[in-house]
């Protein structure tokens, strides 16, 4: 402080110490809050988990080996009746395990992650995927660079020898393989993206009674609300698909139900089909249709591979339309619980 003719020195000695009072405050504040500040991490990778015993070993060792310079914590919520929680526990000890008693779906799984951190970025990982060594550092070089609200990535099949993990694979990733061209896209799947965390609180989070397709319904409110979602095709995990036709047909039965449901409640793309039911006939062509048309242009190895399955892969398609069908008739706010992907 500088000393002022006019003021009294009486003035002068009593305000030295409650400027030095202030300035020790201000440094012990500093000492106290600015570490804690240093270390909270730029991303937040969360693994949703349900009976992960087979994979969640995997996928942690690809996810702790990550090759970056960014700071990063990882999150597993967990809802497993089997090993899960045990394999974390006994050979992940730096990873943040969060387990639940009761079974949750995969998006309420990914909200209690969420709010239960404070990143600025969520970076969305499922259990049953090997993520490549330098994905967080793709990840948040993209975001650097744009104002995206989200970047997703590419998923490989982790499932070649299986006819049944292909025509899985075939109906959900296609157009999300390491193959396809970098773009700016409406939804991007959420076994690898990551997020700003504004944008998710932004916009809701993930609806907690969808089992499925809760992904679908959270990016068509980002992308309608203006924001962007990109694409990169180089940013690639492996996908270890669930085979087995047991497994494989009623999934997709699944998946058309929750894909109408998505619909019904959220206002997406395919209203037609929402308002004529008997237009559902015809998705098993038109999607093989697709198919076909999007790997000749971008997957000439998977094309090939469909040539020779499309009977299966059409057959998948019956599955899912008669999913989405039932759902369309019955306008049921209903969820189905059992089977496939929980958390």
């Amino acid at each position: 402080m500088v000393r002022n003719a006019s003021t009294p020195k009486s003035e002068t000695r009593n305000q030295k110490p409650t400027a030095y009072c202030l300035l020790l405050v201000f440094i012990t504040a500093r000492t106290i809050y600015l570490p804690a500040m240093a270390e909270a991490p730029l991303v937040t990778v969360i693994v949703p988990c349900y009976n992960s015993e087979r994979t969640i070993q995997s996928c942690l060792t690809s996810l702790v080996n990550q090759r970056t310079s960014v700071d990063f914590e990882i999150v597993v919520v967990d809802s497993s009746s089997d090993k899960t929680a045990e394999i974390v526990e006994r050979e992940f000890p730096a990873v943040r395990l969060i387990h639940l008693d009761k079974r949750t779906f995969a998006g309420t799984a990914r909200n209690i992650g969420i709010k239960a951190t404070s990143a600025p970025f969520c970076f969305m990982v499922d259990s049953d995927c090997i993520a490549e060594s330098n994905l967080i550092e793709k990840g948040i070089a993209h975001h650097k660079e744009g104002t995206y609200a989200a970047v997703g990535g590419s998923l490989r099949n982790g499932t070649p020898s299986s006819v049944s993990g292909w025509i899985g694979y075939l109906m959900e990733f296609k157009e999300y393989s390491p193959s396809s061209p970098r773009r700016l896209e409406r939804t991007v799947p959420t076994a690898n993206v990551i997020y700003r965390r504004e944008s998710l609180v932004r916009h809701g989070l993930f609806d907690d009674q969808m089992r499925l397709s809760e992904d679908i319904s959270l990016n068509w409110r980002i992308y309608s609300a203006g924001e962007q979602i990109l694409f990169d095709p180089t940013m690639q995990v492996t996908h270890l698909n669930r085979t087995g036709w047991r497994a494989v047909l009623p999934y997709q039965t699944e998946l058309g139900w929750f894909s109408a449901l998505a619909r019904i409640r959220g206002g997406l793309p395919g209203q037609i089909l929402v308002g004529h039911p008997a237009l559902v006939v015809l998705m098993p062509f038109v999607r093989l249709w697709r198919a076909f048309a999007w790997l000749a242009s971008n997957d000439r190895r998977a094309l090939a591979v469909l040539l020779l399955i499309w009977p299966m892969y059409l057959l998948a398609g019956v599955f899912w339309a008669a999913g989405f069908f039932r759902a369309v008739t019955r306008r049921c706010a209903d969820i189905p619980t059992g089977g496939g992907d929980a958390a």
